[in-house]
């Protein structure tokens, strides 16, 4: 199991989710959407965008979310829903951070995935007749 720290974007709200590696980012969406069942009431899973909160060889911390994260340039989508976290660089091994004091204090501990709510393209009208 692995513990991922997850942020969404426009807020600054972080939460963690505990899942198997070998899970897929699919079941990762789903378990997001089930911790935040109020925010996401009326988002189905599949509708969530999740990237690797990492740019440059650097995480995302939870500092920088309190500030508030509006923007997802430079951060992988992790774009398929079969991929494991595995495949998409989501280890125990890539994301274990040993934080200390000072780090929990001014808000170091590192974020794993950010979470956009993706744009719904407008329904077709039906056309009568």
């Amino acid at each position: 199991m692995v513990e991922l720290f997850c942020a969404l974007v426009g807020t600054q709200v972080a939460l963690s989710v505990e899942i198997n590696a070998d899970e897929s980012v699919g079941i990762l969406k789903q378990k997001i959407k089930d911790q935040k069942k109020n925010a996401l009431k009326d988002v189905d899973a599949d509708n969530l965008q999740l990237f690797l909160a990492k740019r440059n060889d650097a995480w995302l911390t939870e500092a920088q979310v309190a500030k508030g994260v509006t923007d997802t340039t430079g951060y992988s989508l992790l774009r398929f829903a079969r991929a494991t976290l595995k495949e998409v660089g989501l280890l125990e091994e890539d994301v274990q951070f040993e934080s200390t004091s000072e780090d929990v204090k001014v808000g170091n501990n590192i974020v794993h995935v950010l979470v956009e709510i993706s744009e719904m393209p407008p329904r077709k009208k039906k056309e009568s007749g």
